[in-house]
């Protein structure tokens, strides 16, 4: 079999700045592997939005990481200032990226996968050429339904309609389009799609967030990571967190936390322009709570703190809106028995957590209960139980390459899932 793979994303491919970005990554790693062991020939080509080397989250380490597949950086009408944007953007960029795949010979391929990735690419299949051997994929890593907000684009809550509506369109067309698909994240994800967006089960392809589990992660840690976490390293406990600067990440009940179980609290938080409002609130609180604030650090300081920092520490994922926490399955592969991981009892979070077996899961609704319950398993014995359970749910759950070789194979028999 001779494949063509065509991989399109907004993150990930030249720059590295969101949790899609780690995502794509993965998949590009993974898919390689999944072939060769499968003896498929094939090429891969990426499609990512052009960036100047000055735009926000350009990485010259993740282009280096690229350079061997032809990587296509598709104009969206920005002349590469805007890598994201809003709906206007995204068609621009969705039309551009298709005129280009338009161009493919797809006879000299058995089977031609197009997989968009996130909300910038979802009205791109539509403007795709229509032919048996093209099957396409929209995978979104989030929805506006779900979070109501982004903070990286203007006005966003003026825009929420018109994103839900171009979301919405891209369902549609996959419900009413032969071989075409909609890749599902996370159990959570795939129901809220069904029930909020109309999308017709059989449609729905399983492709589960996760980790490669014997990769190697590289993280990059400089100097700088190194100093700030000198600056934490000497207290005696942690309870730390971190996201991007987003109400609904609820960064400040980390804060109140930790000075309610008197154990020093550090959030790390990842602004989206200077004098962001939220930002200074965030610093004000960490005053109040007397906090550790860190803010637009390097991107991998979380990870360089949880694998260095050896007393007892609490890894807490507040947000109130969560599809699918990366963090949680990226610590439970470091297998650090030191590490309490604690989520808010929300959305995705129950699907990746049984709380007292393999984490913990409370409500921050209610700060006094939510410390009760995160002193009853912040004890030696207690985490090293959790973190066994963790590597076997890891295992069995969350394996991202037998997760995406499970979906290739069922795409390429064309199989009713």
């Amino acid at each position: 079999m001779k494949l063509l793979i065509n991989l399109c994303a907004h993150d990930g491919i030249i720059s590295h700045y969101a949790g899609v970005g780690t995502i794509v990554k993965r998949y590009i790693t993974v898919l390689e592997k999944i072939l060769k062991k499968n003896n498929i020939e094939y090429k891969m080509n990426l499609y990512t939005p052009k960036y100047n080397v000055d735009t926000f989250g350009f990485s010259d380490e993740t282009l280096k990481m690229h350079e061997k597949f032809p990587v296509f950086q598709i104009e969206n009408g920005t002349l590469g200032k805007i890598t994201y944007g809003t709906p206007d953007i995204w068609e621009t960029l969705s039309l551009n990226t298709s005129k280009e795949i338009n161009k493919i010979n797809i006879d000299e391929y058995d089977y031609v996968i197009t997989i968009a990735n996130d909300t910038p690419f979802a009205g791109m299949l539509k403007f795709l050429n229509n032919d048996k051997k093209h099957i396409k994929i929209w995978i979104p890593h989030s929805t506006g339904k779900i979070h109501l907000v982004d903070s990286s684009i203007k006005n966003s809550q003026l825009i929420l309609d018109e994103r839900i509506r171009w979301e919405k369109d891209a369902v549609d067309y996959i419900n009413s389009s032969k071989d075409c698909y909609l890749g599902v994240t996370s159990k959570y994800i795939g129901k809220h799609l069904i029930d909020e967006y109309g999308l017709l089960p059989k449609k729905a392809v399983d492709i589960i967030n996760g980790e490669i589990l014997d990769y190697k992660t590289n993280y990059t840690f400089d100097d700088i990571t190194i100093d700030y976490f000198n600056k934490i390293k000497d207290y005696d406990n942690i309870i730390l967190s971190f996201g991007r600067a987003e109400k609904y990440k609820n960064l400040d009940a980390t804060m109140k936390i930790g000075k309610k179980l008197k154990i020093k609290s550090v959030v790390i938080a990842q602004g989206y322009f200077k004098g962001q409002p939220l930002i200074n609130e965030l610093k004000d609180m960490a005053k109040e709570y007397d906090s550790m604030l860190f803010v637009d650090v390097p991107f991998y300081l979380a990870q360089y703190i949880v694998k260095n920092y050896n007393k007892n520490m609490i890894l807490l994922i507040p947000s109130q809106k969560e599809i699918f926490g990366l963090i949680i399955n990226e610590i439970r592969k470091m297998n650090k028995d030191n590490v309490l991981i604690v989520a808010n009892d929300i959305g995705g979070m129950h699907e990746q957590i049984t709380s007292g077996v393999d984490g913990v899961l409370v409500n921050l609704a209610n700060i006094d209960f939510a410390c009760k319950e995160i002193k009853k398993y912040f004890t030696t014995e207690k985490m090293k139980e959790l973190n066994k359970n963790a590597q076997i749910r890891l295992k069995k759950d969350y394996d991202l390459e037998k997760n995406c070789e499970s979906c290739i194979l069922k795409i390429l028999k064309k199989e009713n899932f």
